[in-house]
């Protein structure tokens, strides 16, 4: 797996996580707000064989406990003003301990920032994950763990080695 460089992030209850992991890790997420960018940035990740992800926060205090990869986004309008979004996933897999805060995770920066930060000499700036930013999703910046399991195993470091990198 190759993940794309943002993701979604999205509340849950735990409920809901243990019904997920009880039916193998898969499952669909839904909200009745339209995540039709969400939906854009999966279609982006698909052209350029890249997997998107989410991240899941519950609890007291509210953090990651979760991520599954994406399978599809669908958004239905119904009549003026409402819609249901399913956010199909699968593969649920626990959230290394580092990154469960919320303001462990970045915030996905603008175009506009990106294109700076790669021609200018500037000081990367980001905003992090809380709260109020979570609902309905937010995008945010994937996290290093993510695709780590399925590293090639000649980029794992010699044990023999007493070279430091």
């Amino acid at each position: 797996m190759r993940p794309a460089p943002y993701c979604l992030c999205a509340p849950v209850t735990e409920k809901a996580i243990e019904n997920v992991r009880a039916n193998g890790g898969a499952g669909a997420y839904k909200d009745t707000h339209p995540w039709y960018l969400a939906a854009e940035l999966l279609a982006q990740a698909r052209s350029r064989e890249e997997t998107l992800v989410v991240l899941f926060a519950s609890g007291e205090p509210e953090e990651f406990g979760w991520w599954a990869e994406i399978e599809d986004i669908d958004v239905e309008a119904f009549h003026r003003g409402t819609w249901e979004t399913r956010c199909a996933f699968s593969g649920l897999r626990p959230v290394a301990e580092i990154f469960r805060p919320l303001d462990s995770v970045a915030l996905y920066p603008g175009v506009e920032q990106l294109r700076r930060e790669a021609i200018e000499p500037v000081t990367l700036h980001r905003q992090y994950v809380n709260r109020t930013l979570l609902r309905p999703y937010a995008i945010a910046e994937t996290p290093p763990f993510v695709g780590r399991e399925e590293a090639p195993a000649e980029d794992a470091p010699d044990p023999d080695s007493t070279e430091l990198r």
